[in-house]
């Protein structure tokens, strides 16, 4: 039998043939309350054409905080979706790419004869262990001969970063719970999987989540509409309006236990073009349906009084919760100068109840933030160096399926330090809120139809793999599946507080003088080794200031 194994960083992405020139990786350090990740990659050439059980044994002082995964693939058959994506992809061919995370258990990892396979390691000390630790790791046959032994050494600084202070929200999506699933919406089994996901969510650096006071119009087809996931009861007795929050309070409660700090309510008009109500749905004369939909002129006058009776019961709850500072509002998605009289008049209504400056949307039209009609924008970052050319505030940023030429992302067939790049350029650029499309995103494009996303990375073949979801639904053991790209994500993240600390121990320059080399969103060094090298800097440089 013929092995070889190597530990690699968390930015490689690994398939079934390991590149002989790949660099390994078998150091690192990090401070008290980050997660640190590295990788296993094996290949094992056997006489038997079937796959190869072999053991793990982690012998370390760090063992009782690491966990061990093995990565999955899954088809990704949109990995790019035209001819000028750019050239910045690991590869544009259809195929299986490493994504999920899967349990390994009792230690026994499974290799396939003449394939590579990677195997995912996190160290999560949670500020108990300061110094430097080898992590042995011994790979043995079945029959326990030992085939590998490798070591990583891992420094744990003693210094911690401080809390993320951005809004980060990844948009939530209850009802492909409840349809992958098979649970009805706030029960007491949805709230027991909400708990799961949402615990993952904010364990991987998301504070802010969409909150569906009524069912958010979001990737719906016009005149279609999504399940109801609607956290506010309606009840309709003749022009009159009664509202209960008790549902809004659950979630909010349970929010709360889990880590989140913000609230996104959810959009009060429809997406392309500002034209319609949200679904809503109430109780008529004893009959439960629907009030409000595509049928509904956003600017006509029975909309806009249900807001006015709506809105001050809402403001006035939340003050009552106490987190009414921590609540964001959306109108619509990116307004275009077509939209400029539909969303303004919209945003009038608003602002009778809401301050100003809990309004954010989507926005890539320069001239809704010049005009003052948006004053917290949320850029694409494929547009965003004209706001900043402009020198404008309070910016948020995000990406989505349209930033794929050079600019940072997520996508599986994008290199990981696509991903990584953004927690250095959020710095640099003083964001203050980030926001991605899909956390959970489990249907086909509009929402036709759940799909598996095993088997369908693409929303139905609409979606370059990778932008609709970063989680898997729960395994049999009902744990939420993870997927490498949300590790890299939150070690973006993880970069971020890193730089603040520094900045917060010296000076902001001090710390732009390290960052000489990002000169946008779309201008950076193209390599994990950057990434990785400046990570080390950032690091060592704390580590000198006593």
């Amino acid at each position: 039998m013929e092995y070889q194994f190597k530990l690699l960083s968390s930015l490689e992405k690994i398939f079934f043939d390991m590149p002989e020139n790949i660099e390994e990786h078998i150091q690192g350090s990090m401070f008290k309350n980050e997660i640190y990740s590295f990788q296993l990659a094996g290949w094992v050439r056997s006489q038997h054409d079937r796959g190869l059980l072999c053991k793990l044994e982690i012998e370390s002082e760090l063992a009782p905080y690491i966990e061990v995964k093995q990565i999955g693939y899954v088809p990704n058959l949109l990995p790019s979706i035209r001819v000028d994506d750019g050239d910045d992809y690991i590869t544009k061919e259809p195929g299986l790419y490493p994504d999920p995370l899967y349990k390994v258990k009792d230690g026994v990892i499974e290799l396939m004869s003449h394939q590579t396979r990677a195997f995912w390691i996190s160290v999560d000390p949670k500020g108990n262990m300061i110094g430097s630790y080898p992590i042995v790791l011994k790979i043995s046959d079945m029959d326990d001969n030992l085939l590998s032994e490798l070591t990583f050494t891992l420094e744990i600084i003693d210094r911690e970063l401080p809390e993320l202070d951005i809004y980060n929200t990844c948009w939530f999506y209850c009802d492909c719970i409840t349809k992958m699933h098979n649970v009805e919406f706030m029960s007491g089994e949805f709230c027991k999987l909400v708990e799961k996901y949402m615990e993952v969510y904010t364990k991987f650096g998301h504070n802010t989540i969409l909150t569906p006071v009524f069912t958010p119009p979001l990737n719906t087809g016009i005149g279609e509409e999504r399940p109801t996931n609607q956290l506010v009861d309606v009840v309709v007795e003749g022009s009159e309006y009664i509202f209960g929050f008790d549902k809004l309070k659950k979630w909010i409660d349970m929010c709360l236990k889990c880590g989140v700090k913000y609230f996104e309510i959810c959009h009060l008009f429809t997406q392309w073009g500002v034209k319609h109500a949200p679904k809503v749905m109430a109780t008529v004369n004893g009959e439960f349906k629907r009030i409000f939909g595509w049928e509904t002129d956003s600017a006509g006058a029975e909309y806009k009084a249900f807001l006015e009776a709506f809105l001050p019961e809402l403001t006035a709850f939340l003050k009552k919760e106490n987190i009414l500072e921590q609540c964001l509002f959306h109108i619509s998605d990116e307004p275009k100068p077509i939209d400029e009289e539909r969303y303004s008049g919209a945003k009038d209504i608003l602002t009778q109840f809401i301050d100003e400056k809990k309004l954010i949307d989507a926005l890539s039209d320069y001239q809704f933030y010049e005009k003052g009609i948006v004053k917290q924008p949320v850029v694409c970052n494929t547009h965003i160096d004209s706001f900043l050319n402009y020198q404008a505030e309070n910016l948020w940023v995000y990406y989505s399926m349209a930033s794929r030429d050079g600019v940072a992302n997520r996508f599986m067939s994008m290199p990981s330090y696509r991903n990584r790049i953004l927690g250095y350029q959020l710095y640099k650029y003083e964001i203050v809120g980030f926001l991605h499309w899909g956390y959970n995103f489990w249907f086909t494009n509009k929402s036709e139809k759940l799909i598996n996303p095993y088997m369908d990375t693409t929303a139905g073949g609409k979606y370059q793999g990778g932008d609709s979801f970063m989680i898997y639904p729960v395994d049999e053991e009902g744990d939420v599946v993870c997927s490498t790209r949300l590790y890299v994500f939150n070690e973006s993240l993880q970069d971020m507080r890193a730089l603040k600390l520094l900045e917060a121990l010296t000076d902001r320059q001090t710390v732009f003088d390290l960052l000489q080399e990002v000169k946008g969103f779309a201008i950076y060094p193209r390599s994990n080794q950057y990434i990785l090298e400046l990570r080390k800097r950032i690091n060592q440089e704390i580590k000198q200031i006593k």
